[in-house]
């Protein structure tokens, strides 16, 4: 009896409201408030405009559908705001975390506001609602295109609605590593609709452009600039026009790191290099010296494998410089050998007269050999010196007194007079030779390398 009685006092409350709405002036109506409370055992709730107006517009909403007629075009307006950059070497990918900004005009989604209590704006979730299928189209992300964040939508009384995802985008960049670590690179993201042609969705930038004040800066990479186009494509497959946006970023590396860590390294090993010709020809630290050089470059080369990309093209020069140096450090070991067993000579055959001749000459004043020089002049000049001191023995046999030499040229003769002590010396002139020439040839090649590095 009392649940009868209940339920007969709810149904009266429930008519009684009614014919308020329906007789009521709608300013008053403004004022009243659907309240349930005296049902036992159930929650108090309170329904109002905005549940009102959510129930009205999504009644018979279908948000697969495109709000407008099929003849009509939705205009959408679309822009990005990045908020921070990254790029991925070994990968070849840029990775932007943005804010985009869409809005469009939904034709079923427009009320009155006086009818709601003067209700201007509504907030509805992203999956409640249509919304356009902008995809980037040179994603790096596979076949996950969900790129937006589940963020509410803000929908205005004249239909207009504003959708601002935060958003992460993952594309492919054809990275030009020459000038690695002082490269430049420019990537691009290109976004439109997946399905609908130009007529059906027309997409067009907002007259506000990109605020830098709320870009997140990247220890490695800087934004030096961020321009956008709007581009109609048509293609063999279809007769209609697609429209797509493309947003061309260029990223600065900024590397003062690298600066410390890549090209002092570089000089080292260039005067590394260059130091093994000054060392003394007999000393055997030039090849230890080279040695050591040619570990440091190969520690670089596996660092460098490590941290680039392995791309058939724009290849760094930094890593040309590094490849054409550990060559020319192997080129400087046989050298030093040579040099080292030219010098240790002593018994050796004695030079050739005209070789000598050329040494001695200009070519010795040119590098620098001028004391080398004019020792090898006083030996050659005063050879009675040194056979009277015992030195005119080539291993155990003398060289004769008599013989025939009227048969014999002047150089023939210069060779035969000479003694194995001044002979080694000449050889230790030419190795000296030897190695100034190397040096000044090195020079000239590590110049051509940092220039072309540099250019």
């Amino acid at each position: 009896m009392t649940e009868s009685l209940e339920r007969i006092s709810l149904r009266t409350r429930i008519l009684v409201l009614y014919g308020v709405f329906n007789f009521l002036p709608l300013q008053q109506c403004s004022n009243v408030k659907l309240t349930v409370t005296d049902v036992p055992g159930k929650p108090v709730w309170n329904e109002t405009w905005t549940d009102h107006l959510r129930k009205d517009l999504l009644l018979n909403y279908d948000k697969f559908a495109r709000p407008a007629q099929h003849f009509n075009t939705t205009t959408v307006t679309i822009d990005i705001t990045i908020r921070h950059v990254t790029i991925e070497d070994l990968k070849s990918m840029m990775t932007v975390y943005a804010w985009v900004k869409m809005s469009w005009i939904d034709e079923k989604l427009k009320w009155n506001a006086s009818h709601y209590g003067g209700l201007t704006h509504l907030h509805l979730g992203d999956h409640e609602v249509w919304q356009p299928d902008i995809v980037l189209y040179n994603s790096a992300a596979g076949s996950t295109i969900d790129h937006y964040g589940n963020t509410h939508c803000i929908v205005s009384g004249d239909g207009t609605v504003l959708w601002v995802p935060p958003s992460q985008f993952m594309v492919f960049c054809d990275l030009d590593l020459r000038f690695w670590p002082f490269d430049t690179q420019v990537c691009f993201l290109r976004l439109g609709s997946w399905t609908f042609d130009g007529e059906q969705i027309d997409l067009q930038f907002s007259e506000v452009e990109n605020q830098p004040d709320l870009l997140t800066h990247n220890s490695e990479w800087l934004l030096k600039g961020l321009t956008r186009e709007r581009n109609v494509a048509h293609y063999p497959c279809c007769p209609e026009a697609y429209i797509d946006v493309t947003y061309n970023l260029t990223m600065q590396r900024q590397s003062p790191n690298y600066a410390a860590i890549v090209m002092t390294p570089a000089t080292a090993i260039v005067f590394l290099t260059l130091v093994i010709f000054w060392l003394p020809p007999q000393s055997e630290d030039r090849i230890t010296v080279a040695a050591c050089t040619m570990v440091l470059i190969s520690l670089f080369l596996i660092y460098f494998n490590q941290k680039l990309p392995a791309t058939a093209h724009h290849t760094p020069l930094i890593l040309h410089f590094y490849n054409c140096s550990l060559y020319l450090v192997s080129i400087s070991l046989i050298i030093s050998v040579m040099v080292i067993n030219m010098s240790k000579r002593s018994n050796a055959r004695r030079l050739p007269w005209r070789v000598k001749q050329f040494l001695v000459g200009q070519l010795g004043k040119i590098l620098w050999l001028d004391e080398m020089v004019q020792l090898v002049k006083v030996q050659r000049a005063n050879p009675g010196e040194e056979m009277r001191e015992g030195n005119v023995t080539d291993g155990n046999q003398s060289i004769p007194g008599t013989l025939g030499t009227s048969s014999l040229n002047d150089g023939d003769r210069q060779n035969i007079l000479t003694p194995p002590k001044s002979s080694q010396l000449e050889w230790t002139l030419a190795a000296m030779v030897l190695d100034r020439i190397a040096f000044l040839l090195y020079c000239f090649v590590f110049v051509i390398l940092a220039i072309r590095c540099s250019v």
